[in-house]
């Protein structure tokens, strides 16, 4: 066996240590791997079995989650440490604190386009301390709320992006990303929902516009993103969704990759799905992810209609000859727990490694 010893900043502290590491014995890159045991000395300490001598590992310590990984000095981001295992060795580490400060809020984001601001929050990927010369995809997602933080997500329960996303790049099967998450307001509907009327999509376009001419330009003015058409996708769920849709469709020049999770494709008699041969071009140069859970739908024949009209859109990309994915999830329903649950899928997808 191999002990691992962890000195923490806060030794009288009764929080939980985790290990999180490459290898199965410590989650790999589970945020909450492999849990340590506390001693009476205030450290942390974790039993390895040693199967292969001179086997090397990488880890960090967290705190559950990785938004409260260790920090090495000055509170920057920590490296993973990465060591060998010997039989009967003990490894000391110690944590310098706690917090990586992967999540950005931009609070109430005014819009010269909408009445109601809407709240940013960004996420940046492992690494983004680390390589100051490194660009990065961005990946904007609707219903920002939803997206990260429990206290502000539908029914207490957030799609867990952040740790999800984290985990695969770490793993190696996503591209390092960042992940903007736009928060929805009272206006919802109308700025998620285009229609067909004397003012063709009303508060759609302005939506668009906010987000094209003033998130975009903010995003990319703050942050090290990259600025190119298969570096930049826009998703959401239900209405999030359709508006995605919409968007890469007004903005083939902006958003080359699209994520539309259960979307709400019946809004407005079925309008995007029957006009999507006129103006196709986006077509040709967006990769798209396209999903429908098999439990959607108040009743039967609303469940039918769900994956009836994603099936069609699905095969009317294939026509066009889109590069995208459709999958049926067999057990997903219509909330954040089922989207969550696809999303690594999503981004394995559109920002493969």
């Amino acid at each position: 066996m191999v002990e691992i010893v962890l000195y923490v900043p806060d030794p009288h502290s009764w929080d939980s240590v985790f290990l999180s590491g490459d290898t199965p014995e410590l989650g790999r890159w589970l945020s909450i791997g492999a849990r340590c045991t506390r001693f009476s000395d205030g450290t942390h300490r974790l039993f390895l079995p040693v199967e292969r001598p001179g086997e090397r590992l990488r880890f960090l310590a967290t705190r559950g989650h990785w938004r409260d990984a260790e920090v090495g000095e000055w509170g920057r981001e920590a490296r993973p440490r990465e060591i060998e295992l010997y039989p009967d060795s003990r490894i000391e580490h110690r944590v310098e604190g706690w917090g990586r400060a992967s999540i950005r809020y931009h609070i109430d984001f005014a819009s010269e386009f909408l009445p109601h601001p809407h709240t940013v929050t960004v996420y940046l990927p492992p690494g983004y301390d680390l390589e100051p010369e490194r660009r990065y995809p961005v990946f904007y997602l609707h219903d920002g709320q939803n997206l990260f933080d429990a206290h502000t997500s539908y029914v207490g329960y957030p799609w867990g992006c952040d740790e999800i996303a984290e985990r695969a790049i770490r793993l190696g099967e996503v591209e390092p990303l960042i992940i903007v998450g736009i928060a929805n307001s009272p206006d919802r509907l109308k700025e998620y929902g285009p229609r067909r009327s004397a003012v063709p999509d009303g508060a759609a376009r302005d939506y668009g516009r906010f987000l094209a001419e003033e998130v975009v330009p903010f995003i990319n003015g703050t942050y090290r993103t990259r600025f190119a058409l298969d570096s930049t996708g826009v998703g959401g769920s239900s209405m999030g969704g359709l508006i995605s849709l919409h968007l890469c469709k007004w903005y083939p020049n902006l958003f080359g990759r699209c994520a539309a999770l259960s979307p709400s494709l019946w809004w407005d008699q079925e309008a995007f799905a029957n006009a999507i041969q006129s103006g196709s071009r986006w077509t040709k140069n967006c990769r798209v992810w396209l999903d429908m859970g098999a439990n959607e739908g108040g009743s039967e024949a609303g469940r039918q209609g769900m994956l009836r009209r994603a099936r069609e859109l699905s095969q009317q990309l294939s026509y066009l000859g889109t590069d995208h994915r459709y999958y049926e999830d067999p057990q997903g329903s219509h909330n954040e727990s089922s989207w969550g649950a696809r999303f690594a899928d999503v981004l394995r997808f559109l920002f493969p490694a």
